[in-house]
Order: structure tokens, then sequence, then C-alpha cells
């Protein structure tokens, strides 16, 4: 893969993978530029012509992981057969996802529940695409007549309501460490949720 980018891109790619491993060893607060140029091979001066600062770094860190995210979860809702089998996939695959994360990143959980102004304006750019898929999912089980049919507006308004209630479901069990602890649990929840909208 690194042979298709130009080089200002490997170098970025290399910068990224470098502050990945010291993030997810040290934490955002605890891990400097300095340290990110070594890691990289580079100098401090050339780590500052690609990222302002360390946030930028950061930024572009979990960037990625949350485009990684994003395209497990809608390979596994593409794949799934029924609107049903939709709903699961999108929250359990998403839940896996996050857990191996939080597995990874547990230093960095942590400061961003300290400061979710760390990743503020990522988060929402990656919620209107969890967003359009849930709501293509839904529209789609009202067309093949699995869910009951809303209107466009209240379409909207139940996509926004259950992906709140996903993403408190997912929030709960990572804070708390118990997605282990759930284990067939998460399925009856699951259940729980797509059988109220079914028709």
């Amino acid at each position: 893969m690194l042979s298709t980018m130009t080089k200002d891109e490997a170098i970025r790619a290399e910068v990224i993978r470098a502050a990945r491993g010291l993030f997810q060893r040290y934490g955002l607060i605890k891990t400097t530029m300095e340290e990110i140029a070594r890691a990289a091979g580079k100098g401090k001066s050339s780590l500052y012509y690609y990222y302002a600062n360390k946030d930028e770094i950061f930024d572009a860190v979990v960037q990625e992981d949350m485009e990684e995210t994003f395209s497990q979860v809608k390979a596994a809702v593409e794949r799934a057969p029924t609107a049903e089998a939709k709903l699961k996939a999108f929250s359990s695959t998403k839940i896996k996802a996050l857990s191996q994360k939080v597995s990874l990143y547990g230093i960095v959980f942590g400061e961003i529940a300290d400061n979710p102004q760390l990743i503020k304006s990522l988060k929402k750019r990656y919620e209107v695409r969890e967003m359009e898929l849930l709501r293509g999912v839904l529209a789609f089980g009202m067309a093949h007549d699995e869910f009951k049919r809303v209107d466009d507006e209240d379409l909207d308004d139940l996509t926004y309501i259950m992906l709140s209630a996903f993403r408190g479901i997912e929030m709960g069990l990572l804070e708390d460490n118990r997605i282990k602890k759930m284990g067939d649990r998460l399925e009856i929840i699951l259940d729980v949720l797509s059988n109220g909208i079914k028709r």
C-alpha cells in the first residue's frame, strides 16, 4: 500500500502509526511531539511541517480509527439479509470494534471521558454518517414490510432515538468494562430494540 502513496502521504502514515503506538502506551497527555518524531524516525522540525501540533496528529489517528470502525459496521450491515439482522449487525459490530479500541486505548478513553472536547468535531462528523447508515436500515425495513411505516420526519426522529439508545448502551458497556460480561445478553438487548419497531 505504501508504494501507491506519495512521499508526503507515506510520511503522514508513518507519523500516524508511530503516534498511535505512543498514544496506546502512554495516552495523549503524556506523549510529546518529540517522542512522536523520534518514534517515526523524523526530526521534530519535519514533523511540524506535516502537523501543527500534537492535537492535530491525535485527530488524524482518531479519524483513521473511526473510519476503520465505520467501514466494518457498514460492511456488516450491507451483508445482513434482513432489516432486523442489519440493526443487530450495526450495533454488535460497532460494540466489538469499540471494545477492541478500548483495550488498545485504555488511557486515551479515560482522557476523552475527562475532556470530551478532544474529539467533539470528529465525533460530530462520524455521527452524521452513522445517522445516514441507520436511517437507511430503517427505511429498508419499512420498504420490506419488516418495520412499521412512518413519514420522513418521524423516520428522522426514530433514527435519532435509536442511535442515541445504541450509543447509550455502547458507552455504558465501555465505561463499566462490561462487554465481556455481557456475552449473549447483548443479543437480548438488541432483540428488544429491534422488536419494538417490528411490524
